[in-house]
């Protein structure tokens, strides 16, 4: 399958936006930081939030991120750079962040699920949100048992060496490039690498033709799938359980190249390219099993 041409004129304004994002979320993590708004906000709070390990630092990106996960993120570099957390706190809490996100934007997704798709839909919505929170709990695990404490050097309000000496302009310099580099290759291929799985799906035999048009819709487009799922349901053409399972197939298979389109520019914008790298797979890995888990046991009404 052949690459389409790249729209030089949309990549460019998409890489302004991304650097613009990443400029911005870091200012104002190091603000925030430097100034001990989050030891401030967060101090009634410590108590809960120790007892599953999270400091007032992760405590505040958490918290934020239910607007954005891109901002909370930013504030876990900031901390990072000012030498307030460690690397595994950054890394760790990174990946909790896209629950408290989704949290956020999961009514719109339910209403749209069950308008469009009716009883699959909601079933389907109902997945979405268990098991992004299973998976936030897992995270919390194996965040508690480890070394998991924000930097003691760093105490409420207290400066470290690493905030005198941290450079916003310098940090810039070292980590835009990178972003640049991996948004341009997502922009280019993940395109491609979709329309690459919806052509192998399609012209796969062990499903349903309606099924396989809803696994193959679903793996970038989740309006489409659940229309087209809806629709299928009317005409008799899918069952509800088949449709709940070509949803979930097709969601699968879209992971990887979801995370590629939407976490790897601004995560190697905010942090080195090893912890970048590291936080990119973990969040591969900690999400495939339960999608592959979730496909499992979706697919057991439609053996009887």
């Amino acid at each position: 399958m052949a690459l389409t041409a790249i729209d030089w004129t949309s990549l460019l304004k998409d890489e302004m936006r991304l650097s613009f994002d990443i400029l911005f979320g870091l200012a104002i993590g190091v603000a925030v930081i430097r100034s001990g708004l989050a030891d401030k906000l967060m101090k009634r709070l410590l108590p809960y939030l120790s007892k599953a390990g999270v400091g007032h630092i992760l405590g505040m990106a958490l918290t934020v991120s239910l607007g954005s996960a891109k901002t909370g993120a930013a504030l876990l570099a900031s901390a990072l750079y000012e030498g307030r957390i460690s690397e595994r706190t950054a890394k760790w809490g990174t990946l909790m962040l896209s629950f408290p996100a989704y949290l956020h934007r999961w009514p719109s997704t339910l209403l749209l699920a069950i308008s469009l798709a009716k009883i699959p839909g909601a079933i389907f919505a109902a997945i979405l949100l268990l098991r992004p929170a299973a998976r936030f709990l897992l995270l919390i695990f194996i965040y508690k048992n480890g070394e998991h404490d924000e930097l003691p050097a760093a105490g409420l309000g207290a400066p470290v060496a690493a905030a005198r000496s941290f450079k916003l302009g310098k940090k810039l310099l070292q980590t835009l490039p990178l972003a640049w580099i991996f948004y341009a290759a997502a922009f280019t291929f993940v395109p491609w690498a979709e329309s690459l799985l919806e052509g192998l799906l399609l012209g796969g035999g062990f499903f349903p033709v309606a099924g396989l048009a809803v696994a193959a819709a679903s793996i970038a487009n989740m309006s489409s799938a659940l229309a087209l799922a809806g629709g299928s349901v009317a005409a008799h053409e899918l069952t509800n359980s088949e449709a709940v399972f070509a949803l979930l197939v097709g969601n699968g298979l879209g992971i990887l190249t979801r995370l590629i389109r939407t976490n790897a520019g601004y995560y190697f914008g905010l942090f080195p390219g090893g912890l970048a790298n590291k936080m990119l797979w973990l969040n591969f890995g900690t999400m495939a099993p339960f999608s592959i888990l979730t496909m499992l046991l979706a697919a057991i009404p439609l053996f009887f």
